[in-house]
């Protein structure tokens, strides 16, 4: 069970990715701004919104292009950093290899987030990829570079990578206080003597096992045996028992979609910590994705997880108002991965025994 610290890290990483998820849906939004057929914004358009921290420029004029921006240049030890990184590319192209979590470290690696590739004028796509990092070394540090491997539509390979950005990790101590405090002395704790507890607890046990000899005498050898407990229900039913449930609160009508989103996201987030026995609890999109590929689930279920578990984050934490067909997906594929992911319950035919199932007579 966690405790107070460790629920309020989860906090405040969960406000962290909502920061995050908004504003590379902004900058989305802002590179959509692009001429057509051309990668610089046309006369009397704005271009993708700067983050304020450093920003390094995109790695080389071609048709891929990526561009890596940090939140601000200076951190203290252990402070997350947020960045960024814009990756464009033809419509047509096909990108073979773009993970940029492999340039860090596991322990500087905090979490990642990626929105889902979106169009932007001419023929080109964007996607954007946030992580976010620390670094417990002081000193001038950057941001490494990222690789990128694609095939146009014509079958040619093509690689390219983005520049270093530089930042600062500053230290917790000033100038005025270089030094650590010195070290305390114990603090002396009296000590009570135990043996009144012990004494009591043989008395209480003593008596207690007293009292469960007297009943079970009484009760005598002829009691009822009590039933046996019924099964545990299947994590399947119980989800489409709260998904039924969540449909007819009337949460759409009213027009809370937020809560709608919310509420269903937290029945999938169930069902997978039952079905599949990982801890969802107080964890992101992407850390319950990760301990899924670590539990070894097919491609296909942690895929179509990703992409339920995406369309709900942009509600829940960019501002993202999803019209009606867009909400009837995102139930049908929560219905999907229910129905995809059940266990499977023998029929009764295959408890029949062999004698009986080849036409012969049971005994």
């Amino acid at each position: 069970m966690r405790g107070p610290e460790s629920r309020s890290t989860g906090r405040r990483r969960a406000w962290t990715v909502a920061g995050a998820i908004a504003a590379a849906l902004v900058g989305a939004a802002a590179g959509a701004a692009t001429a057509p057929g051309a990668d610089q914004p046309a006369a009397g358009a704005s271009g993708p919104a700067a983050p304020s921290g450093a920003t390094a420029p995109a790695a080389a004029e071609g048709p891929v292009r990526i561009e890596v921006s940090i939140d601000r240049p200076a951190i203290t030890v252990g402070d997350p950093i947020t960045v960024t990184a814009r990756l464009t590319y033809p419509s047509g192209t096909r990108i073979t290899a773009f993970e940029p979590e492999r340039a860090f470290e596991a322990r500087e690696l905090l979490g990642a987030q990626t929105a889902p590739p979106v169009p932007v004028e001419g023929s080109r796509v964007l996607e954007v990829r946030t992580l976010w990092v620390t670094s417990f070394k002081t000193g001038a540090q950057a941001i490494p570079a990222f690789d990128v491997a694609s095939v146009d539509a014509s079958g040619k390979e093509g690689k390219t990578a983005s520049r270093p950005v530089p930042f600062e990790v500053r230290s917790v101590l000033t100038s005025a206080d270089p030094a650590p405090a010195d070290i305390k002395s114990p603090f002396a704790m009296p000590v009570r003597a135990l043996w009144p507890w012990l004494m009591a607890a043989a008395l209480a046990a003593a008596g207690l096992l007293a009292w469960l000899w007297w009943r079970r005498r009484r009760r005598g050898a002829g009691a009822p045996v009590p039933a046996p407990a019924a099964p545990p229900r299947p994590p399947h039913e119980i989800a489409y028992a709260e998904l039924e449930r969540l449909l007819s609160a009337g949460l759409l009508e009213a027009g809370r979609v937020k809560e709608f989103y919310i509420e269903l996201a937290e029945i999938v987030r169930r069902y997978v910590a039952s079905r599949f026995g990982v801890d969802t609890f107080e964890r992101t999109s992407w850390e319950i994705l990760e301990a899924l590929r670590a539990a070894r689930l097919s491609i296909k279920v942690t895929t179509a997880l990703s992409e339920f578990f995406s369309a709900c984050d942009l509600v829940k934490f960019a501002k993202y108002v999803p019209d009606a067909g867009e909400t009837r997906a995102a139930v049908e594929r929560a219905y999907r991965l229910v129905d995809e992911t059940r266990r499977s319950e023998p029929s009764p035919e295959a408890a029949v025994p062999a004698a009986v199932a080849g036409g012969g007579a049971a005994r």
